[in-house]
């Protein structure tokens, strides 16, 4: 006993195995070393996370920050350069060349050629007269020509006056013949007043929005071209004057609306999430401005491009050092686990062998040795129990023998008893009968009790054997020797609680049908059989006499103990007349709990 349950705790150790539950289990080793690697990788995702979320986040702030300086650098040129053309044309107003009422078209047009040359970002400089006629112009283009329609003029008639971004088709086609797209250009206008106040005429420039682009490539010249860093500038209302060409002309406020310190990530018309920074034109000292805004952008996935590589390789690492653990814990596990599959085998050993497990003396850890010293302690308590358990069983199957031995004896002297008072008893006399039948149903206990004696096993019968000695010891019951009494029982173990009313039933059916079946010496056979089913134990006695067709006979006292016995099993009684008599007799095998004995019967026969 002992060695089998330390051989179910041995087999725990074997890698892996499936208990009777179905459930598996698995090896201290491999236990340790998926620990070990579950740990190493929990702790290289949570680092990854935490890289992805804290440095992500710090990665982000650090080119926000750059491209924020590079979007203020922008901006801040081009108010610069934007003051510096508004002072040229303040400073041109003022030259005594130019604002003196004697001065000559050629002194004015000398003055404003000059200006061109020496900064060639002007596409065109002009004085116009009071009246709105261009008087004189850069290479003389549009001289002669009346511009009281042009907006730039009548500004620059009543202060010095800056115009934001506008194509100019006319003017573009005489100055850009070969140039494929129109350009674009910003107006400058200012009043010339001489020293007296008279209003002499406007100095006016047209200033080539190339500018611009170049004050963009001079800044942004410094951020590495594999960044992709895109750069616009927006006019007042947020449309696109400087840009890709996708989005010259567009509105873009909902992603460029803001005026931060710093760059945040905002989807773009495209769908691409873009890292995005604005800010704003101020003005310059007397220049105040175009409200203009300069968007910076650079792809969000390109931004955070070093995060990712940095989040990789922690996770590639990581990777390698949980397999690094995971060996380290197979090792570990092997050597922590060793003498514990010694005591295994030791076990398993003295499972087969039926001695005792010689336990090996190991060192490797304290926890061990205590466990060690508990097994050994364990095996001499169960071996100790084992010895005492079967002196008790010894004992109690000695005394069992005795029991029923001395029950069997005790039947036969009673039955002895009553049937020295039969036999004093005449035969015609009632009571005779009756004793009798007592009598039977006592030897049939007694031979249930004799059947366990001999057997042995006090907890099952075989109930074929039983109704087999039964059918003997009821042949003298036989009206004549043409009567045959024959016994079909298949092997069927019960406990003794089902056997005994089990013969006391065939006992009482069997009687019934030689006693009433055969009259006049007629002969013939009762037969008993019994069958084990799948769901039920079943018993028939059938004869195949003169049959019940005036009505099954009531009110005897072998009716009452039938029924009686039968709902006791659980079971069901049943007859068929057609041929001779035949009562059946079914038990099911998951049977409920009844009373004992009912008050009434529930079928009825003779006696």
């Amino acid at each position: 006993m002992w060695d089998r349950r330390f051989n179910d705790r041995a087999r725990a150790l074997r890698i892996p195995c499936s208990d009777k539950d179905g459930a598996v289990s698995v090896s201290l080793r491999t236990m340790l070393a998926a620990c070990l690697g579950g740990v190493g990788l929990v702790f290289t995702v949570g680092t990854a996370v935490l890289l992805n979320a804290e440095a992500g986040g710090r990665m982000q702030g650090v080119i926000g920050d750059q491209l924020h300086q590079y979007a203020d650098q922008v901006a801040d040129k081009l108010d610069r350069g934007m003051f510096e053309r508004y002072r040229d044309l303040l400073v041109a107003t003022s030259l005594d060349s130019v604002r003196s009422p004697d001065a000559s078209r050629d002194s004015r047009r000398a003055v404003v050629q000059r200006l061109k040359d020496t900064y060639t970002d002007y596409a065109w400089i002009g004085f116009i007269e009071p009246n709105g006629i261009l008087q004189v112009a850069t290479d003389r283009v549009l001289e002669g020509m009346d511009v009281n329609a042009r907006g730039w003029w009548k500004q620059g008639l009543e202060r010095p006056y800056v115009g934001d971004v506008h194509d100019a088709i006319v003017l573009g086609k005489l100055l850009y013949a070969n140039r494929a797209e129109p350009p674009r250009f910003v107006d400058l206008a200012a009043p010339v007043h001489a020293e007296d106040g008279t209003l002499l005429g406007v100095i006016a420039a047209h200033l080539s929005w190339d500018w611009a682009m170049e004050v963009e490539r001079s800044v942004l010249g410094q951020v590495d071209k594999a960044r992709h860093v895109e750069a616009m500038i927006l006019a007042g209302d947020d449309t696109v004057i400087l840009g890709p060409k996708e989005l010259i002309g567009q509105r873009i406020g909902a992603v460029s609306a803001t005026v931060a310190d710093s760059a945040a990530i905002r989807t773009w018309p495209d769908g691409v999430g873009y890292l995005t920074s604005t800010a704003a034109t101020q003005g310059y000292r007397g220049y105040p401005g175009l409200a203009w805004k300069v968007v910076l952008r650079e792809p969000a996935t390109l931004a955070l491009a070093p995060v990712r590589e940095m989040r990789n390789r922690v996770i590639a690492w990581g990777a390698a050092a949980s397999l690094l653990a995971v060996l380290v814990g197979y090792l570990l596990a092997g050597w922590i686990s060793a003498p514990l599959r010694a005591m295994a085998r030791a076990v398993r050993e003295a499972g087969a062998t039926g001695g005792r497990p010689a336990l090996p003396a190991t060192g490797h850890y304290a926890e061990i040795d205590t466990l060690s010293d508990a097994m050994r302690a364990y095996l001499d308590e169960i071996r100790e129990g084992e010895r005492r358990l079967k002196d008790s069983l010894g004992e109690k199957t000695i005394l069992l023998h005795e029991i029923h031995h001395r029950v069997k004896n005790n039947l036969q002297v009673i039955y002895g008893l009553m049937m020295v008072e039969v036999r004093q008893l005449p035969k015609e006399e009632r009571g005779r009968a009756r004793m009798e039948a007592v009598a039977r149903r006592i030897t049939s206990m007694g031979r249930l009790h004799e059947q366990l004696y001999m057997s042995g096993d006090f907890a099952r019968i075989d109930l074929g054997e039983h109704l087999l000695h039964l059918c003997e010891a009821l042949s003298d019951l036989r009206p004549n020797e043409a009567v045959a009494l024959r016994v079909e029982a298949a092997p069927a173990t019960c406990s003794l609680e089902l056997a005994l009313p089990f013969g006391l039933i065939a006992n009482e059916l069997m009687t019934n049908s030689l006693k009433h079946a055969f009259p006049e010496g007629r002969g013939g056979t009762v037969t008993i059989t019994l069958h084990d089913g799948p769901d039920a134990l079943v018993m028939e006695v059938s004869d195949d006499g003169i049959g019940c067709a005036g009505g099954l006979p009531t009110g005897g006292i072998g009716t009452t103990l039938v029924n009686g016995l039968v709902r006791q099993i659980g079971g069901t009684l049943t007859f068929d007349t057609r041929q001779g008599c035949i009562a059946r007799v079914s038990v099911p095998k998951a049977r409920p709990a009844v009373p004992a004995l009912p008050e009434a019967p529930a079928q009825t026969m003779a006696a």
